[in-house]
This record gives structure tokens, sequence and C-alpha cells, in this order.
């Protein structure tokens, strides 16, 4: 396989007798020499290539496994990390869209509709999955703080 980055010299294919000039025109019987040693040369540099390849033929199927593995692997990896990210996206939506009907409820708290914020807040325990019922400590309060939750323990059923 050495042989195929060796430099390819042509003035050593040619048969004339006074090469030393590197500017002196080659006659067609010259050319037609070249021509067929460079394609006796590129014929030798294929079948050393072929046999190269074929005497590791082993090696190239595990090395070209592995990429075909490598390639479906970052592929999983990809549809999984934008189903996740579809998922969170999903999530982030919800949230914000809950927290603009909490700002709602504040705001119609704030200015005296309280009708409308007791609507609000009957439609986001529902959302929320809240149920005065169940003495368990709503899985929500993290979205909620403090001062909202005692402006919302005002606000009637």
């Amino acid at each position: 396989m050495e042989s195929l980055f060796d430099n390819i010299n042509f003035r050593d294919l040619l048969s004339a007798q006074d090469l030393s000039d590197p500017t002196s025109p080659l006659s067609a019987p010259d050319l037609h020499l070249l021509i067929q040693r460079l394609e006796s040369q590129s014929l030798q540099i294929r079948s050393q290539v072929q046999s190269y390849l074929v005497s590791h033929r082993e090696d190239f199927t595990r090395l070209f496994s592995l990429c075909n593995d490598a390639v479906s692997q970052t592929r999983e990896v990809k549809k999984e990390e934008l189903k996740v990210k579809k998922e969170l996206l999903g999530l982030v939506g919800t949230v914000v869209g809950l927290n603009k009907r909490l700002e709602s409820v504040k705001e119609a708290l704030r200015s005296g509709r309280f009708e409308f914020a007791a609507q609000g807040l009957k439609e986001l325990k529902v959302a929320l999955r809240i149920d005065e019922k169940d003495d368990r400590e709503p899985l929500v309060n993290w979205l909620i703080s403090n001062d909202e939750k005692e402006e919302l323990s005002f606000a009637p059923n």
C-alpha cells in the first residue's frame, strides 16, 4: 500500500533520449507510451487496493458495522431528546396558561370582581386537581407563592 502514496515521475515513464530539459515537447509516440504506462500503473494500484480491501475485509466489516450502530444510536438519542423537549414545551405551555389564569384571578380579586374570580378559582382548582376533601397537600403548591395562597384562600367557592 505504501507504493500508492509515492510520487509518480512522468519523465521516468518515457523512453525519449534527451529528458534533461523539462520544457522539451513530447512526441506523439512518447505520449502514447506515457498513456499506456499510466494505465498499467493505474491497474496495479487498483489491484493493490482491491487486495488490501479483501485482506482486511473483516476489519472493514466491523468498522462499517460500528459506524452503522453509532448512526442508529445517534438517531435514537435525537428522537428521545426531541420527545422530551416536546413534552417539556407542553408542560411549559400548561404552566404559562395556568399562570395567566391565576394572574387574571388575582386581578379580579383586586378589582372587586369576586364572581369572576370565584369562577376562575374553580376552574384553576379543577385544572390543578385540587380537592378540598383531600387531606394531602396539593402538588401544585410549588407553583403558587405564599402571598398568592393567602389571597386565594379568601376567594369564595
